[in-house]
């Protein structure tokens, strides 16, 4: 049971139970056929938080890798080539800087909240589609990928332990397309197909909410990547013991000012509505907490978003993203190299639910292959 209290009019979560360990499931660290570069799928379930292991899950985990990698070998072949599967193009590349608020609740001073703690970071701004030519103008999802630096501390991923990086990863609407495992395998296998009848199907797969969600998450057009709050849609944990708590994130602009769509956008409209924003002075975005207070506020459930009503964001942290020069041809070239994984954390961030377990796998299998056909190293950056 969780009881809470009133800080500041605002309604934060406080555990009333005994003392106990958490409950968690461990599962056996199996290694995964079919690839050179499969990666273990999470081995701890924390059921205390909300988590539940689906049938099969880290089986069809595997199978969802062997198709976006097989995918990537079929359209990229040449080194220097390949590109991301989905947020293929960036909008734009851009060093910024992270503060944590002084005054931050008790109850969120873990991890990177440090109160009054800094760190320098890179943003990588996006549009969803895998198609790295397609139009700024057309109809798609947004992204926002954070990287905060020299964040001390082992991370949760086996390959880079060591790294002083923390990735947070955002999109623009508050929730996704499907909680299954299963169907988000089917969906990408279908959509991988070449049989056109396959491809009308996803909606069958997905279902009504899922095709709904689909749709919202894929038809919007926006004026300025900027200008649009963006959210982590699924949960993650946040401290350790059994005061952590299940929550999700959002970053908000500060400023309320919002562009005109143009009539006639130009190809890289995003990026010059960037580039013109950053000319003219600094930007800076709310980042925010929003604590799971309700059982309607389930970690397996990524296709509903949580009711602010029931438990606001509170913002924590204020990113600043600086006047700069954003089509420098460093910050660029690092852009296509930097790759994003939300369990490039600490363990005080630890990704919930079956999404985010898929995620995992998924992203750094992919990341791995798409480097090693373009012949890179594999490195975190230590400075933007």
């Amino acid at each position: 049971m969780l009881a809470f209290i009133r800080s500041s009019s605002l309604v934060l979560p406080t555990r009333t139970t005994p003392k106990t360990f958490p409950t968690l499931i461990f599962l056996f660290n199996r290694t995964m056929s079919s690839s050179a570069y499969d990666v273990p799928f999470p081995i701890i379930i924390d059921e205390t938080l909300g988590e539940r292991l689906q049938p099969n899950e880290a089986e069809l985990t595997t199978k969802i890798a062997d198709t976006i990698e097989s995918v990537i070998h079929k359209e990229y072949r040449e080194p220097g080539t390949a590109r991301r599967d989905v947020h293929a193009k960036a909008t734009g590349i851009l060093k910024a800087h992270f503060k944590v608020h002084e005054n931050i609740p008790p109850q969120f001073q873990s991890g990177i909240f440090i109160p009054g703690k800094s760190y320098d970071a890179i943003i990588r701004l996006s549009n969803a589609s895998g198609n790295p030519h397609q139009e700024d103008g057309h109809a798609d999802g947004r992204g926002f990928a954070m990287k905060l630096l020299n964040v001390q501390g082992p991370k949760l991923l086996e390959s880079d332990k060591n790294a002083t990086t923390q990735d947070f990863v955002f999109i623009n609407h508050p929730f996704f397309f499907t909680n299954s495992t299963e169907s988000y395998l089917k969906v990408f296998q279908k959509n991988a197909s070449d049989s056109a009848l396959q491809k009308l199907t996803i909606p069958f797969t997905l279902g009504l909410k899922g095709t709904v969600n689909a749709a919202v998450l894929g038809g919007g057009k926006i004026a300025n990547p900027l200008q649009v709050q963006y959210y982590s849609a699924v949960p993650y944990q946040l401290g350790l013991g059994e005061s952590r708590l299940a929550v999700k994130f959002s970053i908000k602009p500060v400023s309320p000012i919002k562009d005109e769509l143009p009539n006639h956008p130009e190809h890289e409209y995003l990026h010059q509505a960037i580039k013109t924003t950053l000319e003219k002075g600094e930007v800076q975005f709310k980042f925010m907490i929003q604590p799971k207070i309700g059982l309607n506020m389930e970690v397996e459930d990524s296709m509903t978003e949580w009711s602010e009503e029931e438990s606001p964001f509170l913002e924590v942290a204020t990113v600043t993203i600086p006047k700069q020069d954003v089509d420098s041809t460093e910050i660029q070239a690092l852009g296509e190299r930097l790759s994003f994984n939300p369990w490039h954390s600490l363990v005080e961030h630890r990704p919930l639910g079956a999404i985010n377990r898929t995620r995992k796998v998924v992203y750094e299998r992919i990341s791995r292959v798409r480097d090693q056909i373009n012949e890179v190293p594999r490195e975190e950056p230590t400075q933007a």
